[in-house]
């Protein structure tokens, strides 16, 4: 869309596979519409299966449900493409192909200011469709995993890459990136959990009782260590904490959970939710998959993190990292993790300090950075 006909837009092109994509390009969007209120035009996209790439979009999105349930699939497979990063590259752009041609003709009969990619996929897709279709729209890439990123973000023809890490940024130059296309900044957070109400305002809105609450989330997906005996591991304790469970789009589950406890002041079993930024704030810990979305949304907060289980070594490095910080901690037990909300519950001051950590990690000023760094790249190229 030029500037004539409307507001100059920005595609933020992404796979909604899982939340971590969908969570990193909204909260991208919001940061430019904050500090740039109504002066874009910008969309999320699940851009690949938008296009007509039907056939490798639900082939990847099914292999990331496979590797949420089996984790040493992607582990394993991200050890193999790692190990090869030039080929790994290769088979990409082959594969991408039919993808990269749909993309270019859709951007060249709505031409965006700019496309932002938070994929691997999309970005090695839209280079193969400027080197090979002849798309003439500058593409911005996020390199979303922040530790123990991927050879599939790899691709050395891109635009230019932001980083969430040093650990990102020397991996992807392993991999061929040039550096000079690289820039740290840091992970963006969406609006929401960077203002956020009171635990005591978020309790009332919610109706919860003002006790001490764990979180419990199961992603998107629903997917994590299993249910029933974690959270009879946590109700079964002396200590008469309250908890929540998110089980995302696993309406199976949810209703399992349901039947399980049908009547509970003490639980309280939800589905997929939109306004997890509200749940976060009326919690004091929050438990889960080290997804880097929900991780970070929750360190916005202030929140410790008990890391139930990782997916892929994206994710190891996520939860290294939490621990390396003094934000939390991976529990690889149901017992070990009771002993670590007994732990919160009985010293107060170690709520306080984590909170005092998670500050000094700046969200908010690399959420603004993310913003004006979007609108120069798209206004000036660079």
């Amino acid at each position: 869309m030029s500037t004539e006909e409307g507001k100059p837009k920005i595609l933020f092109a992404t796979i909604a596979a899982g939340g971590a994509h969908v969570a990193g390009a909204w909260a991208m969007a919001e940061s430019i519409e904050h500090y740039y209120p109504d002066r874009f035009e910008h969309r999320v996209s699940d851009y690949m299966k938008e296009v007509g790439g039907d056939r490798l979009d639900r082939f990847h999105k099914n292999s990331w449900r496979r590797a949420l349930h089996y984790p040493i699939l992607a582990r394993a497979g991200q050890r193999i493409i790692d190990a090869v990063p030039r080929l790994t590259i290769a088979v990409e752009r082959r594969i991408l192909r039919h993808f990269a041609r749909a993309a270019a003709y859709d951007l060249r009969e709505d031409r965006p200011l700019l496309v932002v990619s938070n994929h691997g996929l999309i970005t090695a897709g839209l280079a193969e469709a400027k080197h090979r279709y002849g798309l003439n729209v500058p593409v911005l890439t996020f390199a979303i995993e922040p530790f123990n990123i991927s050879a599939y973000w790899g691709e050395p023809r891109a635009d230019s890459v932001i980083v969430a890490s040093e650990d990102g940024r020397r991996r992807l130059i392993r991999f061929g990136v040039p550096a000079e296309k690289i820039t740290l900044i840091g992970p963006p957070v969406r609006q929401a959990f960077l203002h956020a109400p009171s635990k005591v305002e978020a309790r009332s809105r919610l109706g919860l009782e003002d006790r001490f609450t764990c979180l419990l989330s199961y992603g998107g997906e629903g997917v994590g260590r299993n249910a029933r005996r974690l959270i009879s591991a946590l109700l079964d304790s002396d200590v008469g904490w309250q908890v929540v469970v998110i089980t995302g789009r696993n309406a199976l589950l949810r209703e399992e959970l349901r039947r399980f406890w049908p009547v509970t002041g003490r639980l309280r079993v939800l589905g997929f939710v939109d306004n997890m930024a509200e749940y976060v704030a009326a919690s004091e810990l929050f438990i889960g998959k080290a997804g880097q979305s929900s991780v970070y949304e929750a360190l916005a907060m202030g929140r410790p993190v008990l890391a139930t289980g990782y997916a892929g070594l994206n994710e190891l490095g996520v939860v290294r990292f939490i621990e390396g910080e003094g934000l939390g901690c991976y529990v690889r037990t149901n017992a070990a993790l009771v002993r670590e909300v007994r732990r919160y519950a009985a010293d107060r001051s170690l709520l306080e300090e984590v909170a005092r950590r998670c500050k000094r990690l700046d969200l908010l000023s690399t959420t603004e950075r993310f913003a004006h760094y979007i609108v120069r790249y798209a206004e000036t190229g660079s």
